[in-house]
């Protein structure tokens, strides 16, 4: 199904409203978190600051892979936005490893106050504020099918979580238990980087050409299918690159069929996929014969094969 207009002016817009929002929220948290003392918020502060230079490398990288393809990129350029997820994922875990360190130093000298009250009411803006944020990121990230749009979000919603430990710090630390203020920067940390090893580790598999998931695989085959000439599928690879997806398939039909036939076949089958996948960006289909069950007793015999190189655009 092709992706709605709606869908798409808002995947225009969302990076814009994010990066503001991003360093508006920045420059709070770090500002309030200072002036009340608080390790956790300016931790939470920091950790927002780094969504502003991902969220800036989600518009570069979305822009890049919108692209039209060229003789120079053939396959087109939407592996950006995986390369920009990898840098943006990379960061994090550095921004994590500096905030474990100083936390950790604070937690062993033991030189710890209380911060300010104001500092749980910033943190609870701050969840309100990350909510906002990685929903509308969220939803046209997976309208869209962006890695950068959807990694980008997954950061607001690890903000989000972050946020809720720290507003719980410093709300205990304010009743007597003045180390989880510190304590709470350390899980910030911890939780940044646990989320940039497992979604930096993904957007590295994409780079190396990993396959569409098995669900969406099984629904290529089943539309395939459909057609009652199709009598199965003997292969059928699938790359992502970017927001986009390259298929190459091998159909089975009866040895009745002549070459026309079967090129008539794989023709309509492509046509049919494509209108059905606003995601596939475009199909490879080979054909393979298999004898009449009253034949021989002989399985599948390759008998010809034709490749259907023209480019063929979704239906609106």
């Amino acid at each position: 199904m092709a992706v709605p207009e709606k869908c798409v002016k808002c995947g225009k817009v969302v990076p814009w409203m994010v990066l503001v929002g991003n360093t508006t929220l920045s420059v709070f948290q770090i500002f309030v978190g200072t002036m009340a003392g608080s390790k956790g918020l300016i931790a939470d502060g920091i950790h927002s600051g780094t969504d502003v230079l991902t969220t800036l490398m989600v518009i570069i990288t979305v822009s890049l892979s919108e692209r039209k393809s060229d003789k120079q990129h053939p396959w087109g350029r939407g592996k950006a936005e995986f390369l920009g997820a990898v840098f943006a994922y990379a960061l994090l875990l550095y921004i994590a490893i500096m905030i474990l360190f100083d936390a950790g130093k604070v937690l062993i000298s033991g030189n710890i106050h209380p911060p300010h009250a104001a500092a749980f009411f910033c943190a609870v803006v701050a969840i309100l504020a990350n909510y906002i944020l990685s929903a509308y990121g969220l939803c046209a990230g997976k309208k869209l099918n962006s890695p950068a749009m959807i990694a980008n979000a997954n950061e607001n919603r690890s903000d989000m979580v972050a946020s809720v430990a720290v507003a719980a710090g410093i709300l205990l630390a304010n009743i007597g238990f003045v180390i989880l203020d510190a304590v709470a920067a350390f899980l910030v940390g911890l939780m940044i980087g646990r989320m940039a090893l497992k979604l930096g580790i993904s957007a590295l598999r994409n780079l190396i050409d990993e396959s569409l998931p098995a669900e969406k695989k099984a629904l290529i085959e089943k539309v395939a299918l459909q057609y009652q000439e199709v009598k199965g599928i003997n292969y059928l690879h699938t790359r992502r690159v970017g927001q986009q997806a390259w298929v190459d398939m091998e159909i089975i039909i009866d040895s009745k069929h002549t070459v026309k036939e079967g090129h008539v076949i794989t023709r309509e089958v492509r046509a049919a996929l494509m209108r059905r996948f606003s995601q596939i960006k475009d199909i490879t289909i080979t054909f393979t014969c298999r004898e009449n069950p009253a034949a021989a007793g002989v399985g599948i015999k390759p008998r010809a094969a034709m490749t259907l190189n023209k480019q063929l655009r979704p239906a609106a």
